[in-house]
């Protein structure tokens, strides 16, 4: 797997990965960590959908962490190889879209996938690290859960 995520040159890493990786989750760390690693040495850009920001963000403000939200934005805003991409016009219209195709052939994804996946669509990705398997049925852009890496 991480053979064919390397050969990628615009990455799409969702809220799952980077969840996980927050976490330290003994599973799912390493994973996630090696991949980041592999971008940095390999040159590829990272994609992050603004509503990742926003769920993580939503998780630190919740535990009253004001300062780790904050660290957040700085890391996603200004570190090499990620860029943090907007929900706009061309993303909404793209969400609104893959959930409706979703939801008519019962590959339900909630409103924040559809919006996320869009994200990739819209901004150019080549692939996707995801936690999401449903985001498989809804592009032909090459998807990596956490348990395939």
């Amino acid at each position: 797997m991480i053979n064919s995520i390397e050969q990628s040159r615009i990455l799409f890493l969702d809220s799952g990965p980077l969840v996980r990786l927050l976490q330290m989750h003994p599973d799912y760390y390493p994973a996630v960590s090696g991949v980041l690693d592999m971008v940095y040495e390999k040159n590829i850009q990272v994609l992050v959908s603004s509503v990742t920001l926003f769920e993580i963000s939503q998780k630190a403000f919740g535990a009253n962490e004001g300062v780790l939200a904050r660290q957040y934005r700085e890391f996603f805003e200004h570190s090499a190889n990620v860029r943090l991409c907007e929900v706009n016009a061309d993303v909404s219209v793209k969400a609104a879209e893959l959930w409706a195709y979703a939801n008519r052939t019962n590959h339900k994804l909630t409103e924040a996938e559809s919006l996320r996946l869009a994200t990739a669509f819209v901004n150019g990705a080549d692939c996707i690290v995801t936690e999401c398997s449903a985001f498989r049925d809804a592009t032909d852009v090459a998807v990596f859960t956490l348990d395939e890496i």
